[in-house]
C-alpha cells in the first residue's frame, strides 16, 4: 500500500532544477483539469521538509498554482528497492559549441577519445562526464576539484541546451544512442553515475542536479489517483481533514475494486 500523505507546499524541495517551458504548460494541464492525477514521490528529510525523487515538474507546477497543500507519495529513501541512476542526452547540439560552453580558462583540457575508452574512463572515474558526435568522437570532460564545482559545471553544461534543444534521454553510452534519431540530433552526452549519498550532500551544500539527469527506479508507484484540487486548495479544511478525505477516497477505491497492482514495466503515452 502506498503511504500518500498531504503535505505543506512550502516544506517539498527539489533535487534537480525544472524544466520552466513544461512547467508552464503543465501548470495550465492541472489548473484545467480540475484533478491531482499523478503524486510526486518524496522522501524525508532529517529537518521535516520533503525532498522530491520524481516528480520536479509537477511540485514546481503546484507551487506556482499557490496550492497550500499538496498529496505525495513518500518512501525510504534508503529502501534497497529504490534505485538512483543517470540519463544520458542526445541533443540538437555540436560537440564543438559544447566545448566552447565549458572551457573555463582553469588549465583543464578537453580529451578526444574514441566513446568506448570515454565510456570505461567514466566507469573507473577518470573523467566527470563526455560527449561525443554521431562517428562515435568524444571530448571527455576532466574531473573537478570539488563535488560542488563538479555540479555546478554540469550545470552550466546542461543549461546550455536546455530550452534551446530536443533533448532525447538515454541509457546508452555510445554511438548506439543515435540510433532511430533523426540527423539533426549529432551529440550524445553522457553523465556521471549518481548516489544517493552525493545528492544528499548536494542538497545540504543549497545545491540542484542538473535537469532531467537523475532517474529514480522506484517500484509501486502510485498513479492516477485524482485528487480533486478543490480538496488540497481549500483554505477551510486543515491538513488533518484534507488527510482524511484523502484516506477515505483510497478506501473507497479499494472498496469499488478501482485499484491495480501492475509489476510490470509501463509506457505512458499522455504526459
Amino acid at each position: 500500500m502506498p503511504h500518500l500523505k498531504v503535505v505543506p507546499t512550502e516544506k517539498v524541495i527539489l533535487h534537480e532544477s525544472f524544466d520552466a517551458k513544461r512547467t508552464h504548460a503543465l501548470k495550465k494541464k492541472i489548473a484545467q483539469s480540475g484533478v491531482w492525477k499523478d503524486p510526486p514521490i518524496v522522501t524525508t528529510l532529517p529537518d521535516g521538509r520533503y525532498l522530491v525523487l520524481d516528480g520536479a515538474n509537477r511540485t514546481t507546477s503546484m507551487k506556482a498554482l499557490r496550492m497550500p497543500h499538496m498529496l505525495v507519495q513518500v518512501v525510504d529513501y534508503f529502501d534497497p528497492s529504490i534505485e538512483l541512476r543517470s540519463w544520458n542526452h542526445v541533443v540538437r547540439v555540436s560537440r564543438d559549441h559544447l566545448v566552447n560552453v565549458l572551457q573555463n580558462g582553469d588549465g583543464k583540457a578537453f580529451k578526444p577519445m574514441s566513446d568506448r575508452r570515454a565510456k570505461k574512463m567514466l566507469a573507473y572515474k577518470q573523467i566527470l562526464a563526455y560527449f561525443c558526435s554521431r562517428d562515435g568522437k568524444c571530448m571527455a570532460i576532466p574531473l573537478q576539484s570539488t563535488p560542488r564545482a563538479a555540479i555546478d559545471l554540469l550545470n552550466r553544461l546542461v543549461e546550455s541546451y536546455e530550452g534551446k534543444s530536443v533533448i532525447h534521454r538515454t541509457e546508452e553510452a555510445t554511438r548506439k544512442a543515435f540510433q532511430g534519431l533523426g540527423s539533426f540530433m549529432n551529440t550524445l552526452i553522457v553523465f556521471p553515475g549518481l548516489t544517493k549519498l552525493g545528492l544528499l550532500n548536494a542538497i545540504a551544500r543549497g545545491q540542484y542536479l542538473p535537469s532531467g539527469i537523475s532517474r529514480h527506479l522506484i517500484f509501486r508507484r502510485a498513479l492516477r489517483v485524482y485528487l480533486p484540487l478543490s480538496v488540497l486548495r481549500s483554505q477551510k479544511l486543515s491538513i488533518k481533514q484534507k488527510q482524511a478525505q484523502v484516506d477515505r477516497m483510497i478506501s473507497e477505491k479499494f472498496t469499488q475494486g478501482q485499484v491495480r497492482f501492475y509489476p510490470e514495466g509501463i509506457y505512458l503515452f499522455d504526459e
